[in-house]
């Protein structure tokens, strides 16, 4: 597939993310003196919300120079950081809670996306919560098109272009579920966000928990 971390330094800067975070549910199970890691962060909007519901011990992470670049302009004092890809660049165990905002339809090939949870798992504690929200199919014809042009393509339903140089993907929430079978699922709710891209699309936010 085309090179993602491109499409988003060349063409995402200056869109505005949308999928909403779920703060109350969150701190209902993440104290404020939480160590918390934002894998995917892109400009920093989550962990600014964070911030200002008094959360101090945050760290932002993304693979996107050109978003780390805006959050850094935008969000002074957040602690952002690009990285490459690969193995995090933190211990095991370091982290009491890590958000995933629209990360994995970022990530086309299930595989990028296992791989790129197992990182994560690395780095929370025993007992650690996972906040993920994503993308889930849809039913209506312009993604319906999409979707069957995009298994023609890349041999994945779900997986379409975007229409300005990226692949993305929308998930079967067995899909989802699978890949957090290890989690202590605590909330599991389908939602509807809008998209970066001005339209509306089914999706779903979790919050899971490691195994002490």
């Amino acid at each position: 597939m085309e090179d993602q971390q491109r499409y988003w330094n060349d063409h995402c800067a200056e869109k505005t993310f949308t999928s909403f975070f779920m703060l109350d549910a969150f701190r209902r199970h993440v104290p404020a003196e939480s160590l918390i890691l934002d894998f995917g962060c892109g400009y920093g909007r989550t962990l600014a919300e964070l911030r200002d519901a008094g959360y101090t011990r945050l760290t932002g992470i993304d693979f996107a120079d050109s978003l780390i670049e805006r959050g850094r302009r935008e969000h002074p004092g957040l602690n952002l950081a690009a990285w490459p890809g690969g193995r995090l660049p933190y211990g095991d165990d370091a982290f009491d809670a890590a958000l995933m905002l629209g990360v994995l339809t970022c990530m086309p090939e299930t595989r990028a996306q296992a791989e790129a949870l197992l990182e994560v798992k690395r780095v929370l504690k025993p007992g650690g919560i996972l906040y993920v929200n994503d993308f889930l199919l849809n039913r209506d014809k312009r993604n319906l098109d999409r979707y069957r042009d995009g298994k023609r393509k890349y041999g994945i339903y779900g997986i379409f272009d975007s229409g300005d140089g990226g692949i993305l993907r929308h998930h079967d929430r067995n899909h989802m579920e699978a890949l957090f079978f290890d989690f202590e699922t605590l909330t599991f709710e389908e939602l509807t966000f809008p998209t970066m891209h001005g339209h509306e699309s089914a999706g779903f936010y979790a919050l899971l928990r490691m195994p002490f």
